[in-house]
């Protein structure tokens, strides 16, 4: 019990100043790229969960666990420059991040394997954490959060596998459905209706933005041609895997849809407050 105690009071301290040392080290806008960000959400993630697997069920540490948890999914924020709005289940996904709930399991299957099979660490590690991103997978497919984004990456292994590209500030706005959006910005009473305001009786969404709206045919037309064509919503992670051209060409069309309409919302505010 006092080992249990002393992980949670070092937990509490955990919770206080992760919170701190993510927010200067990872700014959504800037900072290092998204290998950088991985490197340091690794580090703070070996601190966060060190003994998990024996206390992550225990009553008494609820506190505890609601700190790291915390912690945790700020450092998947972080890595991923979402914005805080974005739901647990999805910003995991982007930034390519375990659930903090997988991890209790894989450390206990782990630990009671020590010693006692003929696979080397190495292999035992990996093959744990295939049947981690299995329930992951099973998670994910079920989860009613992050809908949009499950339908750019439905599949878990293949965005953790791929063999390039990095997600920023820009490319998370898309892969998530949160951000300079007037459907989103309605939801949290800074836009005063959610229409676009070039098609009328239609809500600015995510998927209206970058696959619909007229305003943006110029640059979704140079995009396509990227990408060898136009693509559904469902097709576009695949496409941007089959090439590093094709992921900076979409990185570039998000980047060119999403200033234009942060520019946009700055222009009504400043109308807005005379």
């Amino acid at each position: 019990m006092l080992v249990l105690n002393l992980n949670s009071r070092q937990s509490t301290f955990k919770g206080v100043g992760g919170r701190v040392i993510l927010s200067r080290l990872m700014p959504n806008v800037g900072g290092p790229k998204q290998r950088r960000r991985r490197l340091l959400s690794s580090v703070v993630t070996s601190v966060l969960t060190y003994g998990i697997a024996i206390w992550a069920d225990t009553l008494q540490l609820q506190d505890a666990r609601r700190n790291v948890a915390s912690v945790y999914r700020l450092s998947a924020l972080r890595v991923a420059s979402a914005f805080r709005t974005v739901s647990e289940d999805a910003v995991c996904v982007i930034a390519g991040i375990l659930p903090i709930e997988e991890r209790p399991e894989e450390r206990r299957s782990l630990y009671r394997q020590k010693g006692s099979s003929v696979e080397t660490p190495e292999e035992q590690r990996a093959k744990e954490r295939r049947s981690s991103i299995d329930r992951w997978q099973s998670l994910w497919d079920t989860s009613t959060k992050g809908r949009w984004t499950h339908r750019l990456i439905p599949q878990v292994d293949v965005w953790l596998n791929r063999k390039h590209g990095e997600v920023n500030y820009y490319l998370t706005q898309m892969q998530s459905g949160h951000g300079c959006f007037r459907a989103y910005l309605y939801r949290f009473q800074h836009q005063d209706s959610p229409e676009c305001p070039t098609c009328k009786g239609v809500n600015e969404d995510v998927e209206h933005a970058f696959f619909v709206c007229p305003r943006f045919s110029g640059p979704r037309s140079a995009w396509e041609t990227a990408l060898e064509g136009p693509k559904l919503p469902e097709e576009v992670v695949i496409a941007m895997l089959v090439s590093e051209a094709a992921w900076e060409a979409t990185s570039s069309y998000a980047a060119e849809v999403i200033k234009e309409l942060r520019r946009e919302e700055q222009k009504r505010r400043k109308e807005a407050s005379g």
